[in-house]
C-alpha cells in the first residue's frame, strides 16, 4: 500500500470518527443533540437491537476471510466513489438539517461505499460488497418495530390458536391474549389451562432482526451460488414466525402439564425462569430449519459449491 493510500484511509477513519463520534447530529425524541455513536450505544441496550454492537467484529472477520481474494487484485481509484462521498455528505448534512438519525446512518454507509470505490477500485469493492451489506444490520431500525410489531403480534396469535383448534386443544383468540376455552362439564373456566398475552418479545419482532443476521451468515457460508443464498435469506421470515409460534407452543403445553406460574409466570407479570430459557428455542428451530431449506436447494439444485463446476469446466478446456 503507498503513502498516499495510507495517509487516505487515515483521513478516512478520522473522517468517520469526527462524523459518528464528536458532531452531536440529531435529537431523536430527546432535547437535546447527540452524537450518531450515542444513539447506538443507548439502542443496543434494547434486546431487540443487541446483535447491532456484534456487526463491527462480524465484518471485520469477514474482509480478514477475503483478503486472499483481496491480494492479486490491483489497487485503483473510480470517480464514481468521489461523486458517492459527495452524496453522502450531502445526505449527512440534510440528516443534521432535519433531525433525523436515519438520513446519518445511510450517509455513513454511503460514504463507506463511496470511499471503497475511490480507494480501491470496482474490483476490489465488489469482494467487500458482502461485508458492507452486514454493516446495514448495525443500525437500528425502531420505527420497523413500531409499524409492524403490532400486525406481527396479531398474525402470531391468530396462527398459533388455529395450530391449537386443529390439533384439538381449544383455544379463544382475544386481541393478542390466547387462552383456554371453558369446559361446562368439569367446571374448568377459561383460562384455567392456560392463558397467553403474546406482548412484542413473544410477536417475533425481536428474534426476527437477529435471525436476519444469522440467516445471512448462514446462507453465505452454506451456499456458494448467488440465486441460492438469496433463496435461503428470503425464507427468514417464515422461518422466525414458525419458531416463535414453536416457542408459544412449548410454552401452552408446558402450561398446561406443569402449571402456568412455572411455565410463564404469575399475574404481576414476573417472567418464570423456564419462559426465559424457551427463547432459546427460536434460534434452535431456526437453523434447523434453514439447515434442511439449504438442503432441499442441494437436491434440486445439485451440488452448492459452484466452484467445482468453474474448475471441471477448466479442466476440460485445457485437455481439449
Amino acid at each position: 500500500m503507498s503513502r498516499k493510500s495510507v495517509i487516505a484511509w487515515i483521513m478516512l477513519a478520522a473522517g468517520a470518527v469526527l462524523l459518528m463520534a464528536v458532531q452531536p447530529y440529531a435529537a431523536g425524541y430527546g432535547h437535546f443533540r447527540r452524537t450518531i455513536f450515542s444513539e447506538l450505544l443507548m439502542q443496543w441496550r434494547d434486546a431487540t437491537w443487541q446483535h447491532g454492537a456484534l456487526l463491527p467484529f462480524i465484518v471485520v472477520y469477514l474482509i480478514w476471510r477475503r483478503r486472499k481474494e483481496l491480494a492479486p487484485l490491483p489497487a485503483s481509484s473510480s470517480r464514481r466513489g468521489f461523486v458517492l462521498i459527495g452524496f453522502a455528505l450531502l445526505l449527512y448534512f440534510a440528516g443534521f438539517r432535519a433531525n433525523n438519525f436515519y438520513c446519518g446512518y445511510l450517509a455513513i454507509m454511503m460514504l463507506l461505499a463511496g470511499a471503497s470505490l475511490w480507494l480501491q477500485g470496482v474490483p476490489r469493492s465488489r469482494q467487500l460488497l458482502f461485508p458492507w451489506l452486514m454493516l446495514g444490520f448495525l443500525w437500528p431500525l425502531p420505527f420497523l418495530e413500531e409499524s409492524i410489531g403490532y400486525q406481527m403480534r396479531l398474525m402470531m396469535v391468530k396462527t398459533t390458536g388455529f395450530v391449537l383448534n386443529t390439533i384439538g386443544v381449544g383455544s379463544l383468540v382475544s386481541g393478542t391474549a390466547l387462552q383456554s376455552l371453558p369446559d361446562f362439564e368439569s367446571g374448568r373456566k377459561a383460562g384455567e389451562l392456560f392463558s397467553v398475552g403474546i406482548a412484542a418479545p413473544c410477536s417475533g419482532m425481536r428474534s426476527l432482526f437477529a435471525l436476519l443476521v444469522v440467516g445471512a451468515l448462514f446462507a453465505y457460508f452454506r451456499q456458494r451460488v448467488t440465486w441460492r443464498r438469496l433463496t435461503l435469506f428470503s425464507m427468514i421470515l417464515p422461518v422466525a414466525i414458525v419458531a416463535n409460534m414453536t416457542r408459544i407452543l412449548v410454552l401452552i403445553f408446558a402450561a398446561m402439564s406443569f402449571g402456568q406460574k412455572w411455565a410463564i409466570g404469575d399475574a404481576e407479570k414476573e417472567v418464570s425462569t423456564f419462559h426465559e430459557l424457551t427463547g432459546i428455542v427460536v434460534f434452535l428451530v431456526a437453523v434447523m430449519l434453514l439447515q434442511a431449506a439449504s438442503r432441499l436447494l442441494d437436491r434440486l439444485g445439485g451440488p452448492g459449491r459452484g466452484r467445482g463446476r468453474v474448475v471441471s469446466r477448466q479442466v476440460v478446456s485445457s485437455l481439449s
